[in-house]
């Protein structure tokens, strides 16, 4: 079963200055349990007292009204060599509310269906020729995936809490897309999926938009490797045009798509190749996948990872032939010349090398490293290869939709 849900109420900040309302303390709390059973799950209710320095009854009402909610189930008794009952333990419900991510590229739509447990239930890819420059064409390739996805949904019986959208560019905070990847300028994307899905769904399911590149740095911040200490973390990502973001653990759950944009568009040659936004020297036109692939095979067409398979690291030649330098280590050059100044400003905050980009390897991390060496003495930064696979965007993008439930529980408990 799909039940749409609306946000109705906004959950008011707690002034500094005044003392918190009882509601302010009860949703505060309710959240701070919430996402100790995300962090200690299974774990019983006497251990969420411990961990929280609430009391057992008020532990047992907040966590009477998560499992009333859809967000928490009893997972049953664990044996214990102590006296008195066995306890009861509780983990996120894996069957509650779930989240649905979209990765809407040039050439392709993907999505997934993300649950409260970190699972992806479900996956569907829409191929497309070309999706630039209108954003309505967009919307009609994703509803073949969205038809699956909330089918997918109804036939296990789930809640579509939300779906969260990912674009290569920047998004303002009313959901307008702007993206020269695309095409778009202010486009609003949100209005037109919203209306979309509720033709699709019967009812309404919040949207929300936000930049692929911020929501690739989140994707290796909860699905791939990242300093344990939180450090922030430079995280370079995109299919087809590069975009970089700056995310650390403790901004990783906000909202906003700050820190964040469309790197492949930073100006690195005062006088190099005409870029596909009309103006000269771009990073894409020295380190964009396009360009890469161009000076590779200028026969072959440039696709996403989805689409177009491992076709870039299929034709960079073996490691130690010499072949490919021409093309491989002016990009690595650009790409340092456009990192500088943000390694500068957060580091030394490591570099993740992502996206098309990934498909060349560490001795292309290390290339960009050598270069940032050079442009940052003493400041020089790890430089890695992200792991992730090609629809790591359409995941975080659902994974943000379910996260946002544990943490904010109140606002579903609202609706």
């Amino acid at each position: 079963m799909i039940v749409q849900w609306t946000d109705k109420r906004t959950v008011s900040p707690v002034d500094r200055h005044s003392p918190a309302s009882p509601r302010q303390q009860h949703d505060h709390n309710l959240a701070l349990v919430s996402r100790l059973v995300a962090e200690h799950g299974p774990v019983s209710r006497a251990g969420l007292a411990s961990h929280s320095g609430l009391t057992k009854t008020t532990v047992a009402q907040l966590a009477g009204e998560l499992i009333d909610a859809g967000l928490v189930r009893e997972l049953g008794t664990a044996r214990t060599s102590g006296p008195g009952r066995p306890a009861t333990h509780l983990v996120l419900n894996s069957s509650g509310p779930v989240g649905i991510g979209l990765q809407i590229e040039a050439d392709h739509v993907a999505g997934c269906l993300f649950d409260l447990g970190g699972r992806v239930r479900d996956r569907a890819l829409r191929r497309a020729e070309d999706l630039r420059g209108d954003p309505a064409a967009a919307v009609k390739a994703a509803e073949p995936v969205l038809r699956r996805l909330l089918a997918s949904a109804a036939a296990r019986d789930t809640v579509v809490a939300g779906v969260t959208a990912g674009v290569p560019g920047t998004v303002t905070g009313d959901g307008r897309a702007s993206s020269r990847e695309l095409g778009w300028t202010g486009a609003e994307l949100s209005r037109l999926l919203t209306r979309r899905i509720a033709e699709l769904s019967g009812g309404t399911i919040p949207v929300a938009v936000r930049s692929a590149f911020r929501l690739a740095a989140l994707a290796q911040r909860w699905f791939g490797e990242s300093p344990p200490s939180g450090a922030p973390v430079v995280v370079v990502s995109g299919e087809l045009s590069l975009g970089a973001a700056v995310t650390s653990a403790g901004d990783a759950e906000s909202e906003t798509d700050g820190h964040s944009g469309e790197l492949g568009h930073v100006r690195v040659r005062a006088r190099g190749a005409r870029c596909r936004c009309g103006r000269r020297g771009c990073l894409d036109t020295v380190a964009g996948p396009r360009a890469l692939l161009a000076g590779l095979a200028p026969e072959a067409r440039a696709a996403s990872r989805l689409v177009g398979g491992d076709r870039l690291r299929r034709l960079l030649p073996t490691p130690g032939s010499g072949g490919g330098d021409a093309v491989v280590r002016p990009a690595a050059s650009a790409l340092a010349d456009a990192l500088a100044g943000t390694v500068l400003l957060v580091g030394p905050a490591p570099v993740v090398v992502g996206g098309a980009l990934a498909l060349l390897g560490p001795a292309f991390a290390d290339r960009v490293a050598a270069e940032l060496e050079q442009r940052c003495p003493g400041a020089c930064p790890a430089v890695s290869v992200s792991r992730l696979d090609g629809d790591a965007v359409a995941r975080a993008a659902a994974a943000s939709v379910t996260r946002r439930l544990v943490e904010e529980p109140a606002r579903w408990l609202a609706s």
